[in-house]
């Protein structure tokens, strides 16, 4: 079914391509302009050039696609003004056969006429068995012959198994409780009331309390703003008081030991910056500071939830675990994971330690901080970056120098940086000397140096192991807390208010992060300063994991029946690159895109968001998924596609231009793997070896088909196959102030088969069956993706009936006082959701499923390469929803360690919803598949974690097997997804681009034939 956004009016801001695409043709049609493609000597690689024909596009003058409109648009992408869809589509099909022609035309001749397309890819493919090799240096060349063996799983039990039994694994779990939330708007109106009351004259009294009445009956009025800012925001306060309350908890039980002193001084000055930033009595203005002409507040900044988080040591709150709701009361529950940062190592400094990191980043005299300034599209962040460690880091280690007479660790208890830094350093950060803030902030780092720091981050280190090593338990412990909105938020003049019609400050509607200053977290109190209050509490408690003699083993190895591959290379035109190419590349037959590095740093990403850097990026986009369309196409077998990408900067601190390239690349690769099978893997050659080389392979080909071998059993399954679908979204357009939005709907599906072999033992083949990507408007990618409904419908044709339907987690992370119908949707869980994809079907059986990670502390060596729980009773000691309609069923850990991850084993938590789909999907099912103890629930989780064994990214070597992938979904989930590397920047600052979409659209728009005509040989054959 093709799916076909509508040209209604929908409120949001309508585009225009076709000087955009126009230009791009007269390029391609130009004979002056060089050839985009290219042949080795030897015939066996195509060189493919289109960094040339996108330089000359960005560098002419282009029409902007928003026109009038850029101001009003949040996002803009694929809602193409009135009429211009088939435009679009002629102008997108005549660059394709300008491609093709070009294509055609460099092709080798065979009988005085040029081969075809099909001809040559199909000399160009090449059986995948003959990459087998090792993985010396950056190449193709992998040992796909190695079989892993004693691959083991293990179960794990909350209780002991007998008394003498220690803990295998311990931990902290966050509970945050807020209650009275149905009351704010009551609590909020009677404070306003009382401000009235107090502050105005009987006669302004009658006019404000009109204005009050204004603001509750209007929806969008500066009352919502403020819930809304509680509603988003409140969370996040209290995580952040969370991680001080995690440090003081983790004191309490160090009793007297030596070092505890510094812990009390790191929990000591983390509130010193608490009470500096929220000093009632100074102005928003006294924080306000700059550096190399950027401005930043010190009260903006550390007002947010992340304000510690450059710190080397300090409590980190990772993984959503659950949350639940009591309606009635008004009264919810957010259960998270906690982990402490231990030091720390920036890997994209050559392991350099986080503190020795930071520090240099504040000399002007390091070469990093010259590199980041001179970067534009780098300058802001880092000025803001280096103004906050400036106070943080002064605020948390400056002290008195150790080599002082009488000094004692003690005498930094009673030093109060606050003096220091208000007298000494802030004046010259708020002034015009930039010479003084460069010698401030390098006397910054040499006095800390001096005083140490590094010494007491180490003997903090240490001490905090101390007592996470312990396998005794620790009890819970509650933290009552008020979360308050200050009255500071409000206007003191009855003429600003009666002008304004509100009494909120204009921050309120202009910047609401930087409003985050009015909302205080503290210890219950009467607070005569406060608007409105709401209840908290923050609960810590330990959790404790037990061995048992619960386990199982079996192999994995690749099943490379059947498969060729035209493998893909994206180099820079750079000499040490050039190297590379020669002596690992030149040999193999594949695809080579190169371009000018230097040339797009100086003039296409000198500023990301200028029209230049907009319009190379669509126009190489456009033509490198154009041309690749084209080439594959032609292919009528299934072929596996590995992109390898030679970068010169690495991924933490990568250039904008290498930045681009990676984020395409997997663009496209989620788009070719819709046919074929690809995947896209980088390797910054600055720092390469062995090692990196090896496990950026395994990466790279962990979508490749594999087989897993378990001893004979008697075990009559009932499990044949499952299909795992994964599914995400990421917005292309939306308007300022409208509800109403376009997404790209984007998943992957994986299948798993059972096959009992003649002795017996059981072989379970998993494989990709591909990705698939729409756009949809709001009203229908939650009640009726059509591409996902006909995907599952072709599953089921071909022999599927359970499907494991994996997706964000519903979970809101917000108060819900502003909650839309939208979010009562559940997103891709929705009841509507579901339904369509069950149909009428009563054998297919769907089991909605989401996750989230997080990390335990181990406290014994671990052999088991992973660990499992799937008890529901003992899963209830992590989540317990009264209302039943979450439930958690599986928690898999990670077991041997890779890196620096020494202290904690990561675990991937999963979840499922029930009690909601009533008419749609049976209860019954769910349970019988994820919960009840039985042999169907075994197997699917058997199933999931074969899943995540398949994705390992770490190769094995002599001393330790192959680490299964914690999250094998993190490329359609979460941060560094395909939708989240989709997005860049318009021509016009500020509005969002979405490659993926508007990639999206231009394959409806190539349509070269319909499906039925290209016969892809499917998986089973």
């Amino acid at each position: 079914m093709v799916n076909t956004l509508q040209e209604g009016d929908n409120g949001l801001v309508r585009l225009d391509y076709s000087d955009l695409l126009s230009k791009i043709l007269k390029v391609l049609q130009n004979q002056q302009t060089k050839k985009p493609f290219s042949l080795s000597e030897d015939g066996n690689r195509l060189l493919i050039d289109i960094d040339e024909i996108a330089f000359q596009v960005a560098s002419s003058t282009v029409a902007n696609p928003l026109g009038a409109s850029a101001s009003s648009a949040k996002s803009a992408t694929v809602n193409l003004s009135r009429g211009l869809k088939p435009h679009f589509i002629s102008l997108v099909q005549q660059i394709r056969d300008c491609l093709k022609q070009h294509i055609e035309s460099t092709l080798p001749q065979q009988e005085e006429k040029n081969i075809t397309i099909e001809a040559f890819m199909g000399n160009l493919a090449t059986p995948l068995k003959e990459f087998e090799g090792e993985a010396k240096n950056i190449g193709f060349k992998y040992n796909f012959g190695k079989k892993y063996e004693k691959l083991q799983k293990q179960r794990l039990s909350l209780q002991p198994q007998t008394d003498s039994s220690n803990p295998l694994l311990k931990f902290h779990k966050l509970t945050i409780t807020v209650e009275n939330t149905r009351k704010f708007d009551e609590q909020l109106q009677s404070g306003l009331k009382n401000f009235i009351d107090l502050h105005f004259s009987p006669n302004q009294q009658e006019d404000l309390n009109y204005i009050l009445d204004d603001l509750v009956e209007e929806d969008k009025s500066d009352i919502y703003r403020l819930k809304r800012l509680m509603d988003t925001e409140a969370l996040g306060k209290l995580q952040r008081e969370a991680k001080i309350k995690y440090l003081e908890f983790l004191k309490e039980h160090l009793g007297e030991r030596k070092d505890v002193i510094y812990l009390e001084d790191l929990i000591r000055r983390l509130r010193l910056i608490e009470e500096y930033i929220n000093d009632l009595e100074k102005e928003d203005g006294h924080y306000e500071v700059n550096y190399a002409g950027i401005n930043a507040n010190y009260r903006e900044i550390f007002s947010r939830a992340e304000a510690f988080q450059e710190l080397p040591i300090i409590p980190l709150i990772v993984g959503y675990l659950g949350e639940t709701t009591d309606e009635n009361q008004g009264k919810q529950q957010f259960i998270f994971g906690l982990k402490l940062k231990l030091g720390g190592k920036v890997h994209a400094r050559g392991g350099m330690p986080v503190i020795d990191y930071y520090l240099n980043l504040l000399d002007s005299n390091s070469q990093e901080h010259q590199e980041e300034l001179a970067e534009p599209s780098k300058k802001e962040s880092f000025v803001r970056k280096i103004l906050k460690v400036a106070l943080l880091y002064y605020f948390v280690f400056a002290g008195i120098a150790p080599s002082t007479k009488g000094y004692t660790p003690e005498s930094d208890l009673e030093y109060d940086p606050k003096i220091v830094f208000e007298e000494k350093v802030l004046p010259i950060l708020k002034g015009s000397d930039e010479n003084k803030k460069q010698s401030i902030l390098r006397g910054i780092k040499k006095g800390l140096e001096e005083y140490k720091a590094s010494d007491k981050i180490e003997k903090l280190k240490k001490l905090l192991l101390n007592i996470l090593d312990k396998p005794s338990s620790l009890p819970t412990r509650n933290y009552p807390l008020h979360i308050s909105v200050k009255q500071g938020i409000l206007e003191q003049e009855f003429s600003t208010i009666n002008k304004n019609s509100t009494f909120f400050k204009s921050i309120l509607r202009e910047n609401q992060k930087a409003a985050l200053k009015y909302i205080s977290v503290a210890n219950p109190s009467v607070d005569t300063n406060s608007l409105c209050t709401l209840s908290a509490n923050l609960q810590i408690s330990e959790i404790h994991y037990f061995s048992t003699e619960d386990s199982q083993s079996f192999s994995m190895e690749y099943d490379l029946r059947k498969i060729d591959t035209i493998p893909i290379l994206v180099v820079p035109q750079e000499e040490n690159c050039r190297k590379i190419y020669g002596q690992s590349f030149k040999q193999e037959k594949l695809l080579v895109f190169n371009y000018n590095h230097q040339r797009l740093k100086d003039k296409i990403f000198k500023n990301l968001e200028s029209s230049h850097a907009f319009i190379y990026r669509v126009t190489f986009s456009l033509l490198a998924y154009t041309s690749l369309k084209i080439l594959f196409d032609s292919s009528k077998r299934r072929l596996f596609i590995p992109i390898l990408r030679l970068h010169l900067s690495d991924k933490q601190n990568p250039s904008p231009e290498e930045e681009f390239m990676r984020s395409i690349f997997s663009v496209l690769s989620h788009l070719l793997n819709e046919r074929h099978r690809s995947n896209s893997q980088g390797f910054c050659i600055k720092d390469i070896n062995q090692f990196k080389v090896r496990n950026g392979l395994s990466s790279l080909y962990s979508i490749l088909p594999k087989q897993f071998k378990f001893s004979a059993s008697s075990t009559e399954y009932q499990l044949d196959k499952l299909a795992i679908i994964v599914v995400s979204s990421r917005e292309s357009d939306r308007s300022k102030g409208n509800d109403y939005k376009i997404a790209n709907l984007m998943g992957e599906i994986v299948g798993l088969q059972r096959e009992r072999l003649e002795n017996g033992d059981d072989t379970i083949r998993l494989y990709m069956i591909g990705t698939f990507s729409d756009n949809y408007g709001s009203q229908d990618i939650h009640s009726h993706p059509d591409v996902l409904i006909d995907k599952v419908n072709e599953l089921y044709q071909q022999g599927f009936r359970h499907f494991l339907y994996i997706a964000k987690s519903p979970y809101s992370n917000t108060l819900n006082m502003t909650r839309t119908e939208e979010d009562e949707e559940l997103y891709f869980m929705s009841k509507a959701v579901l339904g369509k994809l069950k149909g009428q079907r009563e054998d297919l059986k769907i089991y909605p499923v989401f996750f989230d990670k997080y990390y335990a502390v181990k406290l014994q060596s671990i052999t088991a390469s992973s660990l499992y729980i799937q008890d529901i009773a003992e899963l209830e000691t992590l989540v317990k929803d009264p209302s039943k309609q979450s439930v958690v069923f599986f928690n898999l850990f990670n077991g041997i360690q890779v890196g620096d991850e020494k202290y904690y084993n990561g675990v991937i938590s999963y979840a499922t919803l029930l009690n909601i789909y009533e008419g749609v999907l049976d209860d019954k099912d769910i349970r019988l598949g994820l919960m009840y103890d039985n042999s169907l629930k075994n197997e699917l989780l058997q199933f999931l974690t074969l899943y995540h064994f398949s994705r390992y990214e770490a190769d094995s070597t002599k001393s330790r097997n192959i680490n299964f992938k914690l999250d094998p979904y993190e490329k359609l989930i979460g941060e560094d997804s395909v939708g989240a590397l989709s997005i860049f920047k318009h021509m016009t600052g500020g509005v969002k681009f979405n490659s993926l979409a508007f990639l999206t659209e231009v394959r409806k728009a190539l349509n070269v034939q319909p499906e039925s005509e290209v016969q892809v040989e499917s998986e089973d054959k």
